[in-house]
């Protein structure tokens, strides 16, 4: 009986051994997974950074566009006021 102890201790041992080396292969596997997702979501934050950005700067580039339309419109009355004044000047 002392002979079976120690090969059911033996026996024991090998079958944590298999779960051991699955443990030590997920852990490397883990890290990587977390360091994969901790650079994708700082990936994220800056992506959510530069979207922030670009709304403010189409914002300001409709605002833009706007006051460039006013521009051109008063642009073009003046053109078309100089021309009358112009015109009424040479007939008389």
């Amino acid at each position: 009986m002392s002979d079976s102890s120690p090969d059911k201790e033996n026996l024991h041992s090998t079958s944590h051994s298999p779960q051991k080396q699955q443990q030590q292969q997920q852990q490397p596997s883990n890290n990587n997974t977390q360091r994969k997702l901790s650079h994708l979501n700082s990936q994220m934050a800056q992506l959510n950074a530069n979207l922030c950005d670009f709304n403010d700067l189409l914002s300001i580039t409709c605002n833009q566009f706007q006051s460039i339309e006013k521009l051109g419109k008063i642009h073009s009355s003046i053109f078309m006021a100089c021309h009358g004044v112009f015109e009424d000047e040479n007939f008389n």
